[in-house]
């Protein structure tokens, strides 16, 4: 607990410093090429390790065969966004809930608890990280979803339903799951502190924050822990760096098979729409390896 409230310590310096310094970057290319480099950096490498989680899982698992339905469930999901990219966006979020939930239950030590609950947080965490400017999400679901109804029926019910609302369910839910001691207690509030500030930046880079700089340094974390048996760092990078690259590249050549013109003036929402192809089969590498008893 204690890596933990250093962790959220720095997180949140660097937060109170992007808040101040706003009005020089925030809403500017820079912003946006600072959030592309937080992805490749960390975003895309916790989920380049999937193949290891599940060969460390199912040792007869051959690499071929795992990339082989990585790969397939990743071109389904986008086969949904193409059809459907309302559905798919409903779709999206509600893995990204459970997702979200079910790594800082992990994180605070509250583990084993109901699958609702877990839900419960995680639709609340991610509904505040993006509900505390409407009119910004509104912008960005209309390019994601090409203007789908259903994109505007979330902004509506974000709009409707007041912010504050998800960030004191959240606040319950962490501050009153287990027992914590007084340590665990104090690293709980600051974590709220941290997800508190997030409103005062861009709903892109506050949702960055909170993906990169949180959530994806502490699967790695959990990952390295439960896989590679607390090994040196520096291994576990080198297993990432193949298997990273190989997804940048396949999201590479997804974007260069689309609708070229539509991607050139859309970069990252569409960088969005190809990651969240990765986020079926990583959830279920991830749940799995949360819940696998022997781990």
């Amino acid at each position: 607990m204690k890596q933990t409230a250093i962790h959220i310590t720095l997180l949140t310096v660097v937060t109170v410093i992007t808040i101040l310094t706003r009005e020089y970057w925030m809403n500017t290319m820079t912003e946006v090429m600072v959030a592309a480099m937080l992805i490749a950096l960390a975003g895309i490498p916790h989920g380049s390790l999937d193949h290891k989680i599940a060969m460390h899982r199912n040792k007869g698992l051959g690499l071929p065969r795992f990339l082989l339905q990585y790969i397939a469930s990743a071109l389904l999901f986008l086969l949904v966004w193409l059809l459907a990219p309302g559905i798919a966006l409903v779709l999206f979020l509600l893995l990204t809930a459970w997702h979200f939930g079910e790594t800082d239950f992990v994180i605070f030590g509250c583990r084993h608890r109901p699958g609702w609950l877990i839900f419960f947080y995680g639709a609340s965490l991610t509904l505040w990280l993006l509900g505390h400017d409407p009119a910004a999400l509104a912008r960005w679901l209309e390019i994601i979803t090409r203007q789908s109804p259903v994109s505007k029926g979330i902004v509506q019910v974000l709009t409707y339903l007041p912010a504050p609302l998800w960030f004191a369910l959240l606040s319950l839910i962490i501050l009153l799951n287990g027992a914590p001691g007084s340590r665990q207690m104090i690293a709980r509030l600051a974590f709220l502190v941290f997800i508190f500030l997030l409103t005062y930046t861009s709903l892109l880079t506050g949702f960055i924050l909170y993906f990169a700089g949180w959530h994806s340094l502490h699967a790695l974390t959990h990952i390295r822990r439960k896989v590679f048996r607390k090994a040196d760092i520096v291994l576990m990078i080198r297993q990432a760096l193949p298997t990273t690259a190989a997804a940048l590249a396949f999201l590479f050549l997804v974007g260069w098979l689309s609708d070229g013109h539509w991607l050139q003036q859309n970069g990252l929402p569409a960088l969005f729409i190809l990651l969240s192809m990765l986020t079926l089969p990583h959830m279920t590498e991830m749940h799995r390896l949360y819940t696998r008893k022997s781990a």
